[in-house]
């Protein structure tokens, strides 16, 4: 192990706790992985991938886990032992724990050996409507009742790569502290602003701040590739089997739009057909690059 190597485990291993297998910290870990945890405010990240995600966007890291037996044989990278150490000094509490507590948090096969626990910011029509302030171009993306955290995570991830701004969730299934759904967010579930909150009070929020709801309906006539998405847009993605609610064709201003079927098949799976959607209204308003983040 180089001398660089060295300073930084001394540095990580002075900054941490040991946290054994039993104990309430593990415990929270794996609850956390297994959404049980009764705190709803609470994700939980495998791995090192948002370690600058949540640092330089100055999120609150309450646990930092990692595996002290990796640490402690010098297996672990030089990249790895970087953000052990940014983590270590930027957590609440950083927790070295054993390759078994590793195995023991890991719902994966191959076990994960690394575990960053973070408060989700926390945002409301109210904040969101100071955000949108002054501003006319913006896109938004309401999912109606889905059920899948996969399909969620991934409609996030898809949506936040298109440009898109916030998120709302009506009718919610699963919560956005989800553990597989911030994984298959890729972190777009907590860099998103994104709310929880009745379909009634969201449609008339929506009204009230001149959105065009483009509503994904199988009954549609017109093309998505057909609308005119300038100006404030908010996508409707409904539920993997039953679709969207039906006050939602009912909504002043809501358009609906159907994506033409080619083939024998009826529709697309709705984190494709959300993707879809999403980035034609993307590339109208912001081609192919967007300037800045309504949140930023």
């Amino acid at each position: 192990m180089n001398k660089n190597n060295n300073d930084l485990t001394n540095a990580i291993f002075n900054n941490s706790t040991v946290a054994g297998i039993s104990s309430d910290e593990v415990a929270l870990a794996k609850s956390l992985v297994e959404n049980k945890c009764k705190n709803k405010n609470l994700f939980i990240c495998e791995g090192l991938w948002a370690t600058d995600k949540l640092i330089n966007n100055d999120f609150k890291i309450t646990h930092f886990f990692y595996n002290a037996d990796k640490v402690k044989s010098g297996k672990a990278t030089d990249d790895e032992l970087e953000k052990i150490a940014k983590l270590a000094k930027f957590s609440l509490k950083t927790y070295a724990i054993s390759e078994k507590a590793c195995k023991k948090i890991s719902d994966r096969e191959g076990f994960d050996e690394y575990f960053i626990v973070a408060e989700m910011k926390n945002y409301s029509l109210d904040s969101l409507e100071k955000m949108l302030d002054g501003k006319t171009n913006i896109l938004a993306i309401v999912m109606d009742g889905l059920e899948q955290p996969g399909n969620i995570g991934a409609i996030l991830r898809s949506f936040d790569a298109a440009g898109g701004d916030f998120a709302i969730i009506v009718n919610k299934k699963a919560r956005l502290s989800n553990s597989r759904l911030v994984r298959s967010s890729l972190g777009a579930s907590f860099m998103l602003p994104a709310i929880e909150e009745d379909i009634e009070v969201v449609q008339n929020w929506l009204v009230k701040n001149n959105f065009k709801c483009v509503v994904t309906d199988l009954t549609a006539k017109k093309s998505y590739r057909d609308v005119d998405y300038s100006g404030r847009i908010a996508i409707i993605a409904g539920n993997e089997h039953t679709g969207i609610s039906n006050s939602w064709r009912n909504v002043k201003n809501a358009e609906k739009i159907i994506i033409p079927m080619l083939g024998s098949v009826e529709s697309l799976n709705v984190g494709f057909a959300s993707t879809l959607v999403a980035y034609e209204a993307g590339f109208q308003k912001f081609g192919n690059k967007k300037q800045e983040k309504l949140w930023k």
